[in-house]
């Protein structure tokens, strides 16, 4: 019983692996990078919003886009928000609860521009799990890129040291 349990696992996980070769990276796990087509030239100062369309394209995700930069937002101008906070400022805001908790929030926590932590259970009663999520702005999305930038750089520079020394 336990073996086809498994087998029907690894066989779910090969079909979502096909899927992905045929029909692309989905939308939820990439970020849109163009060199020759970044929201601002790479020389001028970058706002959050330029940020955000490498995350949320316009083009493809404007909807998403344009919640992630209210969200945004608001986590500036705070030091977090608890899942409350941020259902009432859905509700002002007339946010789609669906497109915020499902889409945006968690595309934003994978990329690392938010990190979600969780407080310890409440405790009040001995069933009581549950655990309240606190969202803020993170620097993980900036470290990533910059210590990828970084090592890119350092690898072609490497090379062209190689490919010199090998002339001389």
């Amino acid at each position: 019983m336990e073996e086809n349990v498994v087998e029907k696992e690894a066989s779910a996980e090969a079909e979502k692996v096909a899927r992905v070769k045929a029909k692309g990276i989905p939308a939820k796990r990439a970020i849109w990078f163009e060199y020759d087509r970044l929201p601002m030239p790479t020389t001028a100062r970058w706002e959050y919003q330029d940020i955000l369309k490498l995350v949320f394209p316009p083009v493809a995700q404007r909807a998403q886009y344009e919640i992630a930069g209210k969200l945004v937002l608001l986590l500036s101008r705070r030091e977090e928000a608890d899942g409350n906070v941020i259902a009432e400022w859905a509700k002002e805001e007339q946010i789609p609860n669906s497109t915020l908790r499902n889409l945006v929030i968690p595309k934003l926590i994978r990329v690392g521009i938010l990190a979600r932590e969780r407080v310890a259970p409440t405790g009040l009663t001995e069933k009581d799990k549950r655990r309240p999520m606190i969202l803020k702005l993170s620097t993980k999305f900036g470290d990533a890129l910059k210590h990828i930038g970084e090592e890119w750089t350092s690898i072609v520079e490497t090379w062209r040291v190689k490919r010199k020394s090998a002339k001389d």
